[in-house]
């Protein structure tokens, strides 16, 4: 690069040209005369860096201090690949801003007095040791004191307003503070500033709180309207009630791919539901008046609605598109493989009838009948879990001494029915599991009832100290070493808190062992086969791994099903195989259970296909395959160029470093799969992909993927907009309980749904 300080007579005159089009640099003319301003010069730094740069001034004058900021600008005079440019003398430009200003060789002041906005920005107190090392060790030594008082009025503040440790950390919190730092800065010569000069009160706080939500309210709708319109939104609406005032709520999340094939999800609101009764006409009229503020009520028909089994939200929502939760799906089957569900009717129907009627709804086709409107009623379960009706066995059997009565009936196992075995009727070893779980659960319970819990923190601590002398490692443990001595409590609405529990318990064994010792309560320890409680734990892994990915909300999940649920199954029968006794039992139950109580829906499948990793479909059948590949070939869209706009290479999104090695493992293999013809759908089977791709969308940002596959692009954007779960929803509700607190218990439900709103817009802020 070559610098010429002769011609300055190249720079056209942008004083006219609009601020975000930079006008060209036109063809190098001795003869043209062209005009600059310190504007124009300013505005083409700015958006035109192939044009115009600053160089450093090369005189030998410039030894003032502003020349450490400052630079002078100059314009591009040639297009060859060396490029040229040239100096425009009489001015210079900030290095950061690049606000220009008049100088001359004899003059600076200007640019002395510059304040840079991009430095007040960073917000940081620099000293300049070069103009004066005397002041800048003054300064250190003043900042650290002031730090040290910062630092005692924190610990002062947070147990007298009982705050937690992390506020000093909390990101609002900073931001308040470097704007008054800045404040602070802007009005020094103003005298001195009182805080309540600047702290507005609470009654202003919560207008603007209402102001602001409203405001954004007004942006998100017609992001959600557009999403509508071309069937590229999804609602997962649920009811929940707070524990200090039992006020009830309509909660729901809006999730919807924009027009860029970005996935968005927001909580749309959580409003008081007034009605006493939750009858589906309740609901239905709620639903509609909260989607009416965001101008989607007319557009419901073109939703997708994600929803539990329900009776009342099942009923409301019979005119509309549904798709079933897959997370209350796989939860209920687990609780029923161990007999945990109770229905509250006096007429109950055979679990074998009950498992041979779907219930299902389908997400484009027709939805449930009567018949399967009788099965989703009956879907109520009790607290308490049915073997806590049974007397306790005392003298129980072995869980292991007759795992062979199991292995006479292998051969029947085709036409044996497990899933309608009952409780009275279970072979020994399995209804000694039962028994067992029970007394796990009981003595969770009385290690928490007895407050023994922080007992076994002290024994963890006294073991690790006693360890570490002797020169030992302690165990090793996700959590710190007091938390992994606890117990967890399970819970029968989650009932895969189960797995939690037994893990807490195998991990404190030993710790258990000297503390119940102490209390005189060692035989509830000796009730429990830790041998069986590792093999439980090793049967609740699986469903474990599969509910966590299921339960993704802030990216797509559909495409997650078809290989989780085949994943699933395969553990199971793998694990049948291996096992004995009443462990086999229940093995072959959940099998059984998983085949008749969840059914794969057509958008699993095709979500999956639209994966690239997992487009092979393995798991699915065949009947299954074909239909999807013959759903894609038949799709007919109408003509939308100019729909879809084509991605920049800024908008792309480069694939998380970061990557479930679950999910990895389910992927296919690096295979090309070649079908005849040449369709948009067979060109995409005979693709090979290498990249694994965690969220299918970074795959259809890319252009050219874009421009190969249009009408599957635009099918995937509408496939994954719907995820296979509500636990976005139930998300927003432990949001909710953690603003209504007993603290804050009287906060008006309006307020309550706007905190909730504004809370996820500010979060879906900082992801981007």
């Amino acid at each position: 690069m070559s610098i010429d300080l002769t011609d300055d007579n190249l720079i056209p005159d942008l004083s006219n040209a609009s601020s975000s089009v930079p006008c060209p640099i036109p063809a190098q003319s001795s003869s043209t005369q062209v005009t600059y301003t310190s504007t124009s010069i300013k505005r083409g730094l700015r958006h035109d860096k192939s044009h115009y740069k600053i160089l450093s001034n090369p005189s030998k004058r410039a030894t003032a201090s502003c020349w450490a900021k400052f630079s002078l600008p100059a314009v591009r005079i040639s297009d060859e690949k060396e490029a040229k440019f040239s100096i425009i003398k009489g001015f210079a430009s900030c290095n950061s801003c690049f606000e220009t200003y008049f100088y001359n060789d004899s003059s600076t002041t200007n640019l002395n007095s510059h304040r840079c906005p991009m430095e007040h920005q960073q917000g940081q107190l620099t000293f300049k040791s070069s103009e004066n090392p005397l002041r800048s060790t003054i300064g250190a030594k003043l900042l650290k004191k002031k730090k040290e008082d910062i630092k005692k009025l924190c610990a002062n503040w947070v147990p007298c307003s009982m705050r937690p440790f992390s506020i000093v950390t909390d990101p609002g919190f900073k931001q308040i503070l470097q704007e008054c730092l800045t404040i602070g800065r802007d009005l020094r010569s103003e005298g001195e500033l009182a805080i309540d000069d600047l702290l507005p009160s609470d009654r202003t706080v919560r207008n603007d709180v209402d102001r602001a939500a409203q405001h954004e309210r007004n942006l998100l709708k017609i992001k959600l309207v557009a999403a509508a319109d071309d069937y590229r939104l999804s609602i997962s609406p649920d009811i929940w009630s707070d524990k200090y005032r039992n006020i009830s709520y309509l909660g729901a999340t809006a999730h919807f791919v924009d027009d860029n094939g970005i996935y968005h999800y927001f909580d749309l609101f959580c409003s008081e539901f007034k009605s006493k009764n939750k009858t589906a006409v309740n609901v239905l009229k709620m639903l509609e008046a909260q989607l009416a503020v965001f101008g989607l009520k007319e557009l419901m028909d073109k939703i997708t609605f994600v929803t539990d089994r329900g009776a009342n939200f099942i009923k409301a929502l019979m005119a509309f598109r549904v798709l079933l939760c897959v997370a209350h799906r796989l939860n209920n089957v687990l609780k029923k493989t161990f007999y945990q569900e109770i229905s509250k009717k006096k007429t109950i129907v055979s679990p074998g009838k009950i498992l041979t009627t779907s219930t299902s709804v389908c997400r484009t086709e027709i939805t449930p009948t009567k018949t399967e409107m009788t099965t989703i009623t009956t879907r109520t379960f009790a607290q308490a879990s049915p073997e806590g009706n049974e007397e306790d066995i005392d003298d129980k059997n072995d869980i292991d001494t007759e795992e062979s009565s199991d292995d006479d009936n292998d051969d029947d196992d085709d036409v044996v029915d497990y899933t309608s075995t009952t409780i009275a009727n279970l072979p020994p070893p399995a209804k000694a599991i039962l028994d067992m779980i029970k007394d796990c659960k009981s003595l969770v319970k009385y290690v928490k009832k007895a407050n023994l819990n922080r007992e076994l923190q002290l024994e963890r601590e006294k073991q690790n100290i006693n360890n570490s002398i002797n020169g030992e490692d302690p165990p090793s443990t996700t959590n710190n070493s007091s938390k992994a001595a606890t117990l967890h409590q399970s819970s029968v609405v989650r009932w895969l808190t189960l797995c939690d529990l037994l893990e807490s318990l195998k991990s404190a064994e030993s710790i258990l062992f000297h503390v119940l010792k102490d209390h005189h309560q060692r035989q509830r320890l000796q009730k429990i086969n830790f041998n069986m409680v590792e093999r439980l734990i090793a049967f609740l892994a699986p469903w474990k791994n599969v509910l966590k990915e299921v339960q993704v909300g802030n990216s797509p999940s559909l495409h997650c099903v078809l290989p989780c649920i085949t994943y699933l199954r395969e553990q199971m029968i793998n694990g049948e195989k291996k096992e004995r006794g009443g462990m086999k039992f229940f093995y072959k139950r959940a099998i059984q259970l998983l085949d008749n109580m969840f059914k794969l829906e057509d958008d699993h499948i095709r979500a999956s296909f639209l994966h690239p990793n997992y487009k092979q479909l393995r798991g699915a059948t065949k009947s299954q395959i074909k239909s999807c590949h013959a759903y894609c070939r038949g799709l007919v869209l109408p003509d939308t160029t100019g729909d879809d706009p084509v991605i920049s290479e800024k908008d792309i999104c480069e694939p998380p470093s970061k990557k479930s090695k679950f999910m990895l493992q389910l992927m296919d293999k690096k295979e090309t799969v070649k079908e005849p013809g040449m369709s948009e759908i067979d060109r995409y089977n005979a693709l090979t992909v290498e990249e694994e791709y965690t969220n299918p969308l970074t795959f259809w940002q890319q252009q050219h993927i874009q421009l190969a596959y249009p009408t599957l692009y635009r099918l995937a954007k509408r496939t994954f907009a719907v995820p296979c779960s509500s636990a976005a929803v139930e998300r927003q509700f432990s949001a909710a309980g953690q603003i209504v607190t007993q603290r804050r218990s009287n906060l008006d439900p309006s307020t309550v749904n706007n905190l909730i709103f504004l809370r996820s817009i500010e979060n879906s802020k900082r992801q981007i």
